[in-house]
This record gives C-alpha cells, structure tokens and sequence, in this order.
C-alpha cells in the first residue's frame, strides 16, 4: 500500500511539530484531531491554539483533508512566526532600553566606587571629591528640572531614575519624596 500522506506534508513547507489523534468509531466514521505548533515558541498563548477537528469517512478525508487544513496551518505559522519575532524584538528594546543601560552604568559605578572605597591595610580611602553645599544645590536645581521635564512627557520612570535621594540631600527630603 502506497500513500501520499506525508508527501503532502512536506508540501505544505511549514516547519513545526505535527500531532495527530484518529480515533475509528464502529459506524466507519474517523475524527481526526490535526495540532500544529512552531519548532521553538517561547509565548504561552501559543498553547491556546486549539487543535483542528475533522470527521468524515475515510474516502472523505482522504478528498478533503489536505485542503480544509492548509489554509489554518498557514495562519496558525504566520501568528507563530509573529510571535516569535515580537519576543525576540522584545527581548531586545529591553537590552537596549536607556533605563537598562543606565541601570548598569549605574551598577558598574557602584562596584568601582565600592572596590576604590575598600580598606587598605586599615586605611579608609575616600575617592569622592569634596562638592560644596552652591554646587551641590545646582546638580539638584538641574535634576529637578529634568525631572519636571521628564514629568511633563509623561517619562515617569525615566523621572524616577533621576530622582536624588534623600540620603544626598537631607534638606529637599520632603520636596523628594513628593
């Protein structure tokens, strides 16, 4: 016996993973349960695309069952391939994002600051300059208008990155806090 059944698979020219349920009842009917997912798919809402149902006799689904699936599957692949490509674009503005990278400027200052501060040989070294209180109140009168800035076009977290802490600057703690 000769089928073409997997010949027509290959020509649909959709990579993925194939799962098919046929279940024979006593009357000569066959339910066939098609499911097509994409190779690698990281999105859980692929897991919602339910499988495909089928039923007929098998002269029937051998007429039909090629041309009632082709056009499900290919959508089915297009919304795979969409989603795939949303987490990988995802992943990257992520990446790239200017509180991300600033987050890790941040962090690797803080490490470098921490490592310079270390004691030596019991000695306490301190590599931050000296800021007196009129510069000090200028680097806060700039971050608050950039803040104010930020604000008024809706950067909230932008806004908050910047904010001073209360820590540096006792005096504005109530002005920070709000």
């Amino acid at each position: 016996m000769k089928t073409n059944f997997f010949k027509n698979i290959a020509e649909l020219n959709i990579p993925g993973n194939w799962k098919f349920t046929i279940h024979a009842d006593d009357k000569g009917l066959l339910t066939v349960s098609a499911l097509f997912n994409a190779i690698k798919n990281e999105d859980n809402a692929s897991k919602l695309v339910p499988p495909m149902l089928l039923r007929g006799t098998a002269d029937e689904l051998d007429e039909g069952f090629f041309d009632t699936i082709e056009k499900p599957v290919q959508e089915a692949a297009g919304l795979f391939n969409n989603m795939e490509t949303y987490m990988k674009g995802l992943e990257e503005a992520k990446k790239q994002s200017k509180m991300e990278q600033d987050k890790k400027t941040q962090e690797s200052k803080a490490k470098a600051l921490a490592k310079a501060n270390e004691p030596k040989d019991g000695i306490e070294v301190s590599t931050e300059p000296k800021v007196s209180k009129e510069e000090k109140r200028k680097i806060y009168d700039e971050a608050m208008k950039k803040i104010g800035e930020l604000n008024d076009t809706c950067k909230y977290e932008e806004a908050l990155s910047l904010l001073p802490s209360t820590e540096d600057y006792p005096g504005y703690s109530a002005e920070i806090d709000q």
